[in-house]
């Protein structure tokens, strides 16, 4: 349990670690580096075809060398504008920033040009951070050219980290004005092209909850769109009826003019603006784009693997685990393809480094967990193993673990010749003796146990085990016995005959582990033939002093009642009078220690007057008056009626003899409380000369007498009084002598009061 509940906390903590860093590591994005790498690597299984309906006129090396450097005067865009619009394309983005004034001539000849456009769309730009504490300012195309085109948008880029753009949004948004709370929205431009061609927003835009969320876009190879030469169509090289029904993307290509940006496409290179903007017009209209999981669904399939494993540290062998740590780093990796095909994105960094994490922490905790488990177990063990003979050999200096391997093996080792010395003890036991496990089965037997079972014992049930050694006539004394709750016997033993008429003494005993768990029970089985014969000769020894010799003791008293008073006769009395007390104490005392407690419900204070009135012709005699005083309330004890009336008896006979003639004799019963616990007092008090000092302490010792000081005609023995004690302490009482003050003695009995009806049911 102590080991359990050491790796249960190790496990625990490992498990919020781990989870917390996964956690940290998605909300952070801080693998952002290897997912975007597999990524790249993933996509490029599977890339989109370029749509043949887009074209891109290119501002491109050959332009500027017919041309000249840029940027170009405004009416060279409006020579090309007009060209287009003749062409009638299905739409015509122009990427190329037109946001501040030229000359009023250039900027006219531009503006008719773009009128005469249908669906002519031109893009506005944001600059960071913007004036007077706004996010941003806007740059829009210039008012005249903003009012004769169809609609403008957005072209910003999304970079990632690495600076490669793999994502983009379909809408940029913000508040511009402090002074308006309200945010505007700005569709990208490649998205005022959808709407323009097709009517209606595109799917992906209407998908999204927030337009503004990053979308992956894959990316066709690099040229597959296609691409002519700004300078062609200007100088008319390309016939108009190849321009006509075509979505038209209008910018730059050429190196020298900036507009080049990383992308993912594996070999390193960069992609022109415009090219860009055809890849996510393409997945705009095929609905290409890739939804990267939410912050909440990736921590939830990122914990998912780290958790399995751990669960699975309780259930599986070290080399099971590493397999399917293996498994699982694969199968991670394939559904996070397989969702990549599906247009899903899951980042399978985190889930990784929670496999990695999480196996080699484990690992050291567990190992560092047993390790210091068996570092304790084994001081336990040196400190509590018996010492039996077992040789040790060392190997030589090992490292800590293997050290502790190794002594946990010779631990083994010990235990298994220790449970053969225990084993080959307990079969050459002098006595029978089997043990039983909790199913009722015999685990163990020992030779006597054995003897005679031809089929053996083991595993043989108890009741047959019984039924093999215990005659039919106590067969069922036995059992009840066995079913008996062990702490609630007084005797933790029964006698029985067995088969072959031997006389057994059966003990059972509990077997218990280190946590005192009930593991099973121990029969041990005494041969007592010897000892209960001996039992039956002394039983007729006591009836013989019981009846052979009280018997002529009661015939001379007989004879001698009616007799002349002579001085012989009452020699003759006193001696049998002594001989008959004398064989009453010894058949009493052997009687209670040789017998069980057999109680009744008594009322004491009647067998008290019972007893006083039994005396009452030899206190007259003497002119004793002796008297009770009953202030107990009617108190009952649970007593033996025949022992309790003797020893008061004895008592009362007692005070008697000891008492001078013509005195009083008290006898007083009252109700005490000593511990909380309720008791009946029985005091007896006499006027003679008390007890000498010397006697005091051992008076209750047996053949203990005071008999220089009686004034009766019976001399004691000296077991009068301790049979009285033997008695009291049967019944669970006290008895005390002491002096009084005023002269005599006085004898106390305390007996416990017997409980009310109500609390024995």
């Amino acid at each position: 349990m102590k080991l359990r509940r050491r790796l249960g906390i190790e496990w625990a903590g490992v498990a919020l670690v781990a989870s917390l860093i996964v956690t940290a590591l998605i909300y952070w994005n801080s693998l952002s580096s290897f997912d975007n790498l597999l990524y790249d690597r993933l996509s490029e299984y599977d890339r989109p075809e370029a749509s043949e309906e887009i074209l891109i006129i290119a501002v491109d090396e050959d332009s500027l060398a017919a041309f000249g450097k840029w940027p170009w005067p405004r009416d060279r865009h409006a020579d090309l504008l007009n060209i287009l619009a003749e062409a009638e394309p299905k739409a015509l983005a122009f990427d190329i920033l037109l946001s501040e004034p030229g000359s009023a001539g250039e900027d006219l000849a531009l503006v008719e040009a773009a009128s005469k456009s249908e669906n002519l769309f031109l893009p506005l730009h944001f600059v960071f951070p913007g004036s007077n504490g706004a996010e941003f300012d806007i740059k829009e195309p210039i008012a005249p050219l903003k009012q004769a085109v169809s609609g403008i948008g957005h072209v910003n880029l999304l970079f990632d980290r690495d600076g490669v753009v793999r994502r983009t949004a379909l809408c940029f948004g913000g508040i511009t004005d402090l002074a308006d709370s309200e945010e505007t929205i700005w569709p990208h431009l490649m998205e005022q092209i959808y709407r323009s061609v097709n009517g209606v927003n595109s799917a992906a835009y209407d998908r999204l909850e927030n337009c503004q969320q990053a979308l992956l876009m894959p990316y066709a190879m690099r040229g597959a769109y296609s691409q002519i030469s700004y300078a062609a169509v200007v100088n008319g090289e390309i016939p108009t009826a190849f321009l006509k029904d075509k979505i038209i993307l209008v910018g730059a290509t050429a190196q020298g003019l900036g507009d080049q940006h990383p992308v993912p496409l594996g070999d390193g290179g960069t992609m022109a603006g415009v090219e860009i903007m055809a890849n996510m017009l393409g997945d705009t209209m095929a609905d290409n784009f890739i939804t990267p999981v939410s912050i909440g669904t990736q921590i939830i399939l990122s914990l998912i693997p780290t958790w399995i494993l751990l669960i699975g540290f309780w259930r599986w062998r070290p080399r099971t685990t590493i397999f399917f740590s293996v498994a699982l780093i694969m199968v991670i990796l394939v559904a996070s393809a397989a969702l990549l095909s599906f247009q899903i994105w899951f980042a399978p960094g985190a889930a990784l480094v929670g496999l990695a994490l999480v196996y080699p922490v484990w690992g050291w905790r567990r190992l560092q967990a047993t390790s210091d488990f068996m570092d304790d177990e084994l001081k336990n063990y040196r400190l509590e193993t018996p010492d039996i003979p077992v040789l040790e050999t060392s190997l030589g200096p090992v490292d800590l673990v293997t050290e502790q391997a190794e002594e946990l093996a010779h631990a083994i080792k010990h235990v298994r010749d220790l449970r053969r010395f225990i084993s080959d003890a307990l079969t050459n036991l002098p006595d029978p003796m089997f043990i039983t496990g909790l199913d009722g089965k015999v685990k163990f037997v020992n030779k006597l146990a054995q003897t005679g079972f031809e089929d053996g014992a083991q595993d043989l049930a108890l009741d047959d085990m019984l039924a093999r050694f215990v005659a039919p006539e106590d067969l069922d004394d036995v059992k009840n016995y066995l079913a008996l709750d062990q702490k609630l016997r007084e005797h933790d033993y029964i006698d029985f005959t067995s088969l072959n008429d031997q006389i057994f003494a059966m003990r059972r005993t509990r077997v218990l582990s280190d946590a005192g768990e009930l593991r099973g029970h121990i029969h041990y089985l005494a041969d007592i033939t010897a000892v209960a014969n001996a039992a039956q000769e002394r039983e007729e020894v006591l009836q013989l002093l019981s009846h052979d010799m009280r018997s002529p003791q009661a015939a001379i008293l007989a004879l001698l009642d009616g007799q002349e008073t002579t001085d012989s006769n009452k020699r003759i009395e006193s001696h049998a009078r002594r001989t008959l007390a004398l064989a009453d104490n010894f058949v009493g005392l052997a009687r209670i220690k040789s017998s069980e407690f057999s109680g009744e419900d008594i009322l004491l204070s009647d067998l008290v007057i019972e007893a006083n009135d039994s005396l009452w012709p030899l206190a007259k005699q003497r002119g004793i008056k002796a008297t009770v005083d009953d202030q107990s309330d009617g108190a009952f004890v649970v007593g033996e009626p025949s022992s309790l009336y003797r020893s008061f008896a004895n008592l009362i006979d007692n005070a008697i003899k000891y008492s001078p003639d013509n005195s009083q004799l008290t006898i007083v019963l009252r109700n005490i409380s000593l511990d909380q616990q309720p008791f009946v007092a029985v005091s007896i008090t006499d006027e003679g000369q008390g007890i000498a000092e010397d006697m005091l302490g051992n008076l209750f010792d047996r053949f203990v007498s005071n008999d220089a000081e009686s004034k009766g005609t019976v001399k004691g023995a000296g077991l009068g009084l301790n049979f009285v004690a033997a008695v009291v302490e049967r019944h669970g009482g006290t008895i005390r002598v002491e002096n009084i003050r005023e002269g005599g003695a006085r004898f106390t009995i305390l007996l416990p009061l017997a409980p009310e009806p109500e609390e024995v049911a």
